[in-house]
């Protein structure tokens, strides 16, 4: 996959890297992937990097940036722990049905007890 770079529209701060094989960046950050999942954020560059190997819907993607956004505007710079992603999935469901995104903030509310151990309120 050819990488792809934009700012998000979720916080214009932000760069977005959907990034591939092709571009030298990925074999350094494909353990993070392979740790952290299919996103991560840098707090201290205000970059996302996003794997573009792994085969993303474009529901998923947007969740994905916006998950991570969110991270940035609650000010978690540190490790994550579980109250900062369930936090973070809170507020990217918000901004994505203030977005237009339903199918994706749709998602969240369908993943959260998989992904939290609570169901979405």
């Amino acid at each position: 996959m050819k990488t792809k770079q934009f700012r998000s529209e979720f916080d214009n701060d932000v760069l977005v890297n959907i990034i591939g094989k092709d571009d030298f960046r990925y074999d350094v950050v494909k353990p993070i992937f392979e740790q952290f999942g299919f996103g991560f954020m840098v707090p201290t560059d205000y970059v996302v990097l996003i794997d573009g190997e792994q085969k993303l819907s474009k529901d998923v993607l947007k969740w994905i940036e916006a998950h991570e956004v969110a991270h940035f505007k609650l000010g978690h710079n540190e490790e994550k722990n579980e109250n900062d992603e369930r936090e973070a999935d809170t507020l990217a469901r918000l901004m994505l049905i203030k977005n237009g995104y339903h199918k994706a903030a749709q998602l969240v509310e369908d993943k959260f007890k998989e992904r939290h151990g609570i169901e979405f309120k």
